[in-house]
């Protein structure tokens, strides 16, 4: 009799275990939101069906009981050996409950992530030129550092403050009314050391005059300042609202800006915006209409009251800023924005396999260091080939017109491959939330992105993607970033632009439309 109680006693609490490892399975994937509702009632059905199958083999009474007078013990032998097999299935069906709940809650986790408050990162460094001797900050605490606050005053102020605490002194300094005029210092001598904002540093480059600065220069020391992504953007712009929600992203067309940042960082650092694509969605004709901007595109600044500047030199003011830049182009809404930089768009490209892209024509471009031939025709790409491909335009005849195409392709690319294939995501899951997980940010709410792959998954349906690139004509102008200096610029035409509004609102009012590259 002890026997038969201690038996049924593992099997209560077995069955007691799997059904709260279901439970919490249910519950999860129920708060996710992402399952339509015929799925999650079959889903919900499987786990009861399998509670009852278990509990059945594990407590149904032995068919065939012992004679009278027998031992109690034989009634156990008789249903023992489908006693332990409930067990193990009991015990193997809490144990997949488990993961797949710890699967569901890092999806949950990783649009908590890139949906909540964005922490961007902003780096100041203290530069030397390369030949010179100093080694470490100690080495330079004699110098005369150079600094400017026309560009991210506060951090650049902040940055000051974390170089005399880490070497315990007062350091000399020397204002600049420009970032130009404090790094010509540098240059000449005069100051031996310029405290900078690593995103300006980039943009430097633009400038023939400083198109080597990553290599004439060596960075000394840096530091490293977090803010919350409602706090960023530099004085003169101070993170207006710029986009404006839709009552329903499954129901009402929408737009969201795809921004590319010119990172390799495994968390989103303030730079320029080396992709800028409006990606135009209309969930009820099925139809994505992606319309990419030249960077060098010479556009109103926000950030500078509309002053004129380079579209991607609006990035190292904030996301904000390069949002309303473009809605003001084309005199659009633009509703969301999302951004990735270049080390998650390669773990992502990888996590889904790679993708398959049609080049117009054959060319030579490298990534990571690695030579990549591209063909004519269709090419598959893992992670380093896509980037490659996607920021090539030196090797192309229409320069950056050519890479912007490309770029659209990529996303393309991805949109067919996530889409058609629910198996790709789910087996390669983990994969996609590591690339997105701080290299991606979006505005869209967790609940907007459930409600988009809840609807994917309800109806499986195929979207157009279509396609256009506004084209320009290239020239020399002085920009807000950079005053003073004359710097390659694209000139709109209009007459694309014009083409590209009219597409984005025939996109929006339920048109098919189609697109005449001419």
């Amino acid at each position: 009799m002890k026997a038969l109680k201690t038996v049924n006693r593992i099997s209560t609490v077995l069955l007691l275990v799997q059904l709260v490892c279901e439970a919490l399975l249910g519950w999860l994937i129920w708060r996710l939101d992402m399952l339509p509702e015929r799925y999650f009632i079959l889903v919900v059905l499987v786990l009861v069906l399998l509670l009852l199958l278990t509990g059945l083999l594990a407590l149904k009474p032995a068919e065939n009981r012992p004679p009278e007078g027998r031992h109690a013990e034989e009634t156990v032998n008789l249903a023992l050996p489908r006693r332990i097999l409930a067990w193990l299935l009991s015990l193997l069906i809490s144990a997949g409950s488990v993961y797949l709940s710890l699967a569901v809650a890092q999806v949950s986790g990783t649009i908590s992530t890139v949906t909540g408050t964005t922490i961007y990162t902003y780096t100041i460094g203290v530069y030397v030129m390369d030949d010179d001797p100093a080694e470490t900050l100690s080495d330079a605490s004699g110098y005369t550092f150079a600094y400017s606050t026309s560009y991210d005053e506060e951090n650049t102020l902040q940055a000051l403050e974390s170089i005399q605490a880490e070497l315990g002194q007062e350091i000399a300094t020397a204002e600049y009314a420009s970032v130009v005029g404090a790094v010509e210092t540098l240059y000449s001598g005069e100051n031996r050391a310029l405290v900078l904002s690593q995103a300006y540093a980039d943009i430097l480059e633009d400038d023939e005059t400083y198109e080597n600065f990553d290599t004439e220069t060596r960075l000394l020391y840096e530091v490293t300042i977090t803010q919350e992504v409602e706090d960023a953007g530099d004085e003169n712009y101070s993170a207006i609202e710029a986009t404006e929600s839709v009552d329903s992203v499954t129901e009402d067309p929408f737009i969201i800006y795809i921004s590319g940042s010119d990172t390799r960082n495994t968390t989103l650092t303030t730079s320029r915006s080396d992709v800028n694509i409006l990606a135009v969605v209309n969930p009820t004709t099925k139809q994505v209409l992606l319309v990419n901007t030249p960077r060098d595109y010479y556009v109103a600044n926000p950030a500078g009251n509309g002053a004129m500047d380079k579209l991607t030199h609006c990035g190292i003011y904030g996301i904000d800023c390069s949002v309303e830049a473009l809605a003001n182009l084309y005199g659009v809404t633009v509703n969301y924005y999302g951004q990735i930089n270049f080390t998650g768009f390669e773990t992502l490209i990888d996590a889904i396999g790679g993708v398959t892209v049609y080049s117009d024509t054959s060319f030579t471009t490298s990534g990571s260091g690695v030579s990549i031939d591209i063909v004519e025709g269709y090419n598959t790409l893992d992670g380093v080939g896509a980037l490659a491909f996607a920021r090539e335009r030196h090797a192309l005849a229409g320069g950056d017109n050519d890479r912007g195409k490309n770029q659209m392709k990529v996303i393309s690319a991805v949109i067919d491959k996530v889409t058609g294939s629910a198996s790709t995501v789910i087996a390669n899951y983990s994969s996609i939330l590591d690339s997105l997980e701080g290299m991606f940010i979006t505005d869209l709410t967790g609940s907007d992105l459930s409600s988009l792959v809840k609807m994917q998954l309800d109806d499986m349906a195929e979207w157009d993607v279509v396609s256009y690139a506004v084209t320009g004509t290239g020239g020399r102008a002085e920009t807000y970033s950079m005053p003073g200096r004359s710097l390659y610029v694209t000139y709109p035409d209009e007459d694309s632009v014009a083409y590209a509004s009219e597409l984005i609102n025939q996109v929006l009012s339920g048109e098919i439309v189609t697109v005449d590259e001419e």
